[in-house]
């Protein structure tokens, strides 16, 4: 691929990345919150057995303490996503002054 002499560092697929899963994150606690709402609305005007929402309520309390890690294993995945961005550009950076005759 001709950069027309240029030297060119490319790192876009990583915020693609980080911003999914990001995303990903926020889409299933919104759907656990409308399940676990909806579910709840049943029990409160008896629709439901009373039953299911004591069950509901330790569930809840599992996903929550569940994704809360899932949650951090991510942060900590997109922190070191960044970085090895950080890394790939300074040595990107690097490399171009070196190609241009400067030092480091």
């Amino acid at each position: 691929m001709s950069y027309n002499g240029l030297i060119q560092f490319r790192n876009e697929g990583l915020d693609t990345i980080q911003s999914q899963t990001a995303s990903q994150q926020e889409q299933y606690i919104e759907i656990w919150n409308n399940v676990t709402t909806q579910l709840m609305g049943l029990v409160n005007t008896g629709q439901v057995d009373a039953q299911i929402g004591t069950v509901l309520t330790e569930r809840d309390q599992i996903f929550r303490r569940e994704s809360a890690g899932y949650d951090e294993s991510v942060t900590s995945q997109n922190t070191a996503m960044r970085n090895v961005q950080n890394i790939g550009n300074e040595g990107g950076a690097a490399m171009v002054r070196a190609a241009a005759g400067g030092g480091r």
